[in-house]
């Protein structure tokens, strides 16, 4: 299990020191910090390149094939793409989170299970909102059946279920620093307390 701080700036970087994954979101950085020099800050972890769509909680909001471009145009040890996406998309020298995002609902367990089971990355991350324990449930039983799987619950209530989703074998927790990037989102350092305490 890896620590993921989600990061919108050059000083949330900074703020990230036990991370072990730094998650560089393309959709929130002012563009005159997007440039290489964005690696000369970032020493001894590995890097997730993500630009979120404005349907899927992100900035972004443009031309599908530009928004690949511009993840291509960063080195990476992972990319996080949609769901959606056609196929031709998913060719990158790195390895891939295939995510879907839901800020609705949670969709039965049956639907979540056929993403999966579909994937063609080597990891399906899954945030969808949490409204009851019955949407726990679906994720916790997604986590028991599947592995290489990162999912939770979004929503300050559900917020539990991203330290619960490590305990269930889920490769990565996503974290914020500085800012929360999502709802729920657990701070970096009261992340690693709790699951060093724990684990």
């Amino acid at each position: 299990m890896k620590l993921v701080a989600t990061v919108s700036n050059f000083e949330e970087i900074k703020l990230a020191e036990k991370a072990d994954v730094i998650e560089i979101r393309l959709d929130l950085f002012v563009s005159s910090q997007l440039t290489s020099d964005i690696y000369d800050r970032i020493t001894r972890k590995e890097v997730i390149i993500t630009c979120r769509r404005k349907r899927d909680g992100g900035m972004f909001e443009g031309d599908e094939r530009d928004r690949i471009r511009l993840i291509k145009s960063f080195k990476a040890d992972y990319v996080d793409l949609e769901y959606d996406l056609p196929d031709e998309f998913f060719d990158f020298n790195c390895k891939v989170i295939e995510s879907y995002h839901n800020f609705r609902e949670t969709p039965d367990y049956e639907f979540l299970r056929n993403l999966i089971e579909n994937k063609r990355g080597d990891y399906f991350k899954i945030a969808t909102l949490g409204r009851s324990k019955k949407d726990v449930e679906k994720i916790v039983k997604v986590l028991c059946n599947y592995d290489d799987v990162i999912a939770f619950l979004m929503g300050e209530e559900f917020a539990y279920t991203r330290i619960l989703s490590a305990l269930l074998g889920a490769p990565f927790v996503y974290c914020y620093v500085g800012k929360p990037k999502a709802p729920g989102q657990i701070e970096l350092n009261k992340a690693y307390e709790i699951l060093r305490t724990l684990i």
